[in-house]
């Protein structure tokens, strides 16, 4: 066993998926919210517990949302997850085979699946749309799962066709003998690896988390306490006591890794000449704020002399964006109403501001 570069620890090699993920370049496809179980631990917001689609973070309406924002990321691959994508199989197939029409064959899909609806039939359509990889997570943590039995029944069926297959769960403390379990099945089967994920908490699993006696590491981290342990400790018997990959994907891995290299990517892409791009990815720029956006617009072109160039008026956040420099120096020189900021946002869809800096 060993620690990846990424904060993560592997025993074997990355999964191929895992490999495009960390440098950022798996587009994350969630076909639909729409799953056959509920899982306690599902971390889901409520708004994507429906029957809805995105491509990372942009509402999908029509196939070509998705080639656009895998276009701006400079995307390798795509992870289709959900939910689980197979609950919506056509859809899935659909995008699938559009993706490697429009990117080619290289362009690597993985495939997350409770397994409960991975019947012959489903896997060999996905297989013939062109996947690469699928995951199963049967419910290892339901003592009396009514899918389990269809869902180990579906993993074996997996093993007809030729493409990467593996298991991904979570390490949820007090079940590690459930998960050696699986490990032991899919080893068994010749299946190439198995993901753990470090438990973490959302604003609509805390609750059932908390019930259960689970509880965050600190005020600082969605991690829960104890699950980084008991991944390890599966880690280490796994390397002993079967053949499988293994891949202990951390909280840390997600925020500081996959989510800062694809925001990188992004944002060369997106950023206007006004914008910076820091270090992790995100925009930086300047911002006026006015009741009348077209008379400031005026007044900073015509009176401060501002090069039109520099200026953009987006009407839909109602304001002026500008070089931060321009900004700094106009919040010395206007008196008045005008409200001067720097921000920082996301370079993603949906460009959620991270900092907001008040210059006057």
């Amino acid at each position: 066993m060993r620690k990846t570069p990424y904060y993560s620890y592997v025993v074997g090699d990355l999964p191929e998926g895992c490999k495009y993920c960390v440098r950022g370049e798996k587009l994350v496809l969630f076909v639909t919210g729409v799953c056959p179980r509920n899982c306690f631990y599902c971390p889901l917001s409520p708004w994507r517990r429906n029957d809805v689609t995105y491509a990372n973070e942009r509402p999908v309406k029509r196939i070509e949302d998705i080639f656009e924002e895998a276009r701006i990321q400079e995307a390798k691959g795509a992870g289709i997850t959900g939910g689980d994508p197979l609950a919506r199989l056509s859809r899935t197939v659909e995008y699938i085979k559009a993706l490697k029409e429009e990117f080619g064959k290289k362009f690597h899909i993985h495939l997350y699946t409770t397994g409960v609806l991975a019947d012959e039939k489903a896997l060999e359509r996905l297989y013939d749309a062109g996947l690469d990889e699928i995951r199963f997570h049967p419910d290892l943590f339901e003592p009396n799962s009514k899918f389990f039995q269809r869902e180990i029944e579906n993993l074996k069926k997996a093993f007809n066709f030729d493409w990467d297959i593996g298991g991904e769960v979570p390490a949820i403390p007090g079940f590690e003998e459930r998960i050696k379990w699986f490990a032991s099945l899919l080893d068994s089967l010749g299946a190439k690896f198995l993901n753990i994920n470090e438990l973490e908490y959302s604003e609509t699993n805390l609750r059932n988390l908390l019930s259960r006696g689970y509880k965050p590491i600190s005020d600082e981290s969605s991690a829960i306490k104890g699950s980084l342990e008991s991944g390890l400790s599966i880690l280490e018997w796994g390397e002993k006591n079967t053949s499988l990959n293994y891949h202990l994907c951390t909280a840390k891995l997600k925020d500081a890794v996959q989510l800062r290299n694809r925001l990188r990517r992004m944002a060369k892409n997106v950023a206007k000449p006004y914008m910076e791009i820091t270090e992790d990815g995100t925009l930086r720029f300047g911002i006026a704020e006015y009741d009348d956006l077209t008379e400031l617009y005026e007044f900073l072109i015509k009176e401060a002399e501002v090069p039109e160039e520099w200026l953009y008026i987006n009407w839909e956040k109602k304001r002026i964006e500008m070089p931060v420099e321009v900004a700094e120096e106009l919040a010395d020189a206007i008196e008045g109403d005008v409200k001067f900021y720097i921000v920082e946002e996301y370079p993603t869809w949906d460009r959620v501001e991270v900092e907001r800096i008040p210059l006057n």
